[in-house]
């Protein structure tokens, strides 16, 4: 089974949308988390910060592309 195959298995579930609105407001947490003046001290913060973002990002693009084919 592939990647495309197990995400389109995914989708037909009711609780996809679910998983995805969860996704998205991880997303918006942690961008809100960027403003946040403790973390814009802190390099190493910013730096995992910025990595979570760029991962929450991917995934919903990998999800919402999925959802087109």
């Amino acid at each position: 089974m592939t990647l495309q195959e197990s995400l389109n298995s995914l989708h037909t579930r009711e609780d996809w949308d679910c998983i995805l609105d969860h996704i998205k407001v991880e997303l918006e947490t942690a961008m809100l988390d960027f403003q946040t003046p403790e973390l814009l001290d802190n390099p190493q913060k910013l730096a995992r910060l910025a990595g979570e973002i760029s991962a929450f990002d991917r995934l919903l693009r990998v999800f919402s592309h999925a959802e087109e084919e």
